[in-house]
């Protein structure tokens, strides 16, 4: 965690410096910071998902007889964070280059994804109640 902060410090500080010399530059050294600490989340990444692939094998969205599928619910959700992050860093990107109206668009587009990935678990959600109520 601390190379994360450190790495995100020195890429603010460099973008800075860079802002202050050439504007037009200092987009492309945000750019490598962003890079920089995803990369260095990567790490986090695999034990996150090797942490909800484990309580997913218990639940019952995700084992093998669900009614949404095999280890279904736990792609969408990759995917689903997936489509958050990426729109979060093209939002604050499109901010910081003074296009708030495009930065709500895409921060729009992110949340439809995000609906549209996600339907086929409500139905499966949907199925397993009513076979539930009906016995």
């Amino acid at each position: 965690m601390l190379k994360l902060v450190i790495a995100a410090v020195i890429a603010a500080f460099a973008a800075l410096i860079v802002r202050q010399m050439k504007p037009e530059l200092a987009m492309f050294v945000q750019l490598g910071g962003v890079l920089a600490v995803a990369l260095l989340l990567m790490d986090v990444l695999r034990d996150l998902l090797a942490a909800v692939q484990g309580i997913m094998e218990f639940s019952p969205l995700g084992g093998e007889n669900s009614a949404v599928g095999s280890n279904s619910a736990l792609t969408m959700l990759v995917k689903a964070m997936g489509v958050c992050v990426t729109t979060q860093i093209a939002a604050d990107i499109c901010r910081d280059s003074g296009s708030a109206a495009l930065a709500n668009i895409v921060e729009l587009a992110g949340r439809l994804l995000v609906l549209a990935l996600t339907l086929p678990l409500l139905k499966g959600i949907a199925e397993l109640a009513v076979g539930l109520i009906r016995g």
